[in-house]
């Protein structure tokens, strides 16, 4: 179906070169199919625009009205066209992100200069925050979730895997000793991780496969910061995630616990909400998260070669 501005631009197009065999050219249409758009925008307007005789074309005077009137019209298309196409090879607005507070402040915030000097007209508002965001409710443009997606409303981009340890404090395992196998947890202090659906239950990958432990402790807790803390206080052994665990295994303020184990691998997404219609500036962020971040990940490349078990 041919709409209102295709008829303008045929109409345009067949005045500029007084022909419609011409005018055909140019569009890429056959003679006769721009003969009856131009007809048929008369039919539409009720009036004769173009007249024709057996040697050429002519405006009426309604059609030479109508074509002056219609000028800028096309010179404003032609305009938001061009507006369009440089907002596509130069994102720009304001981009809204949530991510994990960790996540954010340790990774994300130190990427900030550099995708604000790649695209020099996108301005960033950052929402750093460990509970559940509702991009669609809360108008958010990408949000960073580690872990299983279980909203179906939104794309996802794998970014890298997000890999989860077992680490404790020096001085617990001199108190303690140093576990070798699984089921010794089952007889040590543990600080539990409250976000898991079985906290007292850790499954754990090794050489042999998947093994379940029981394990049993004085501290839980919602908040992987907290996670870290306790472990640094010695209170026991814990999980972390090489992400937000990873400055203090640097630090030598815990060390991993069952080197050849850990919790089975989750990954790191960038979400939004629809590929169809896809904003450049999202686009474009999430393109750049995709070079940034990669297997393996910046936090898992610090520790190789400097901390036992990596």
């Amino acid at each position: 179906m041919v709409t209102e501005t295709q008829e303008l631009v045929v109409f345009h197009c067949v005045v500029k070169h007084a022909s419609y065999a011409r005018a055909a050219e140019e569009l890429s249409l056959s003679a006769s199919g721009v003969s009856r758009i131009v007809t048929r925008l008369e039919e539409r307007l009720g009036a004769r625009l173009v007249q024709r005789t057996t040697r050429k074309l002519a405006l009426t005077e309604v059609g030479a009205a109508f074509h002056a009137r219609t000028s800028q019209i096309m010179v404003d298309l032609a305009d938001a066209e061009a507006e369009v196409q440089k907002t596509a090879l130069h994102p720009k607005g304001t981009l809204r992100v949530t991510a994990p507070i960790v996540f954010g402040h340790l990774y994300l915030a130190p990427m900030l200069g550099e995708l604000l000097h790649q695209f020099p007209e996108l301005s960033l508002d950052l929402a750093l925050t460990n509970r559940f965001v509702d991009l669609i409710e809360e108008g958010m443009d990408l949000a960073i979730r580690i872990g299983q997606l279980a909203d179906s409303r939104l794309i996802a981009r794998r970014l890298c895997t997000n890999h989860r340890v077992l680490v404790a404090s020096p001085s617990y395992i001199e108190r303690w000793g140093m576990p070798e196998r699984p089921e010794d947890l089952a007889r040590h202090q543990c600080v539990l991780f409250n976000g898991f659906p079985r906290p007292a239950e850790w499954k754990l990958v090794g050489p042999d496969g998947l093994t379940t432990v029981a394990v049993a402790g004085r501290v839980a807790t919602n908040n992987v910061e907290t996670l870290t803390a306790a472990a640094k206080q010695g209170l026991g052994v814990t999980v972390g995630a090489t992400m937000s665990v990873g400055p203090a295994l640097l630090s030598g303020e815990v060390v991993r616990v069952l080197s050849d184990y850990e919790f089975e691998p989750t990954a790191v997404f960038a979400v939004y909400t629809s590929a169809r219609q896809l904003s450049t500036k999202i686009r474009a962020a999430v393109d750049f998260l995709v070079e940034k971040i990669s297997d393996p990940p910046i936090w898992d490349q610090l520790l190789r070669g400097k901390v036992a078990g990596f």
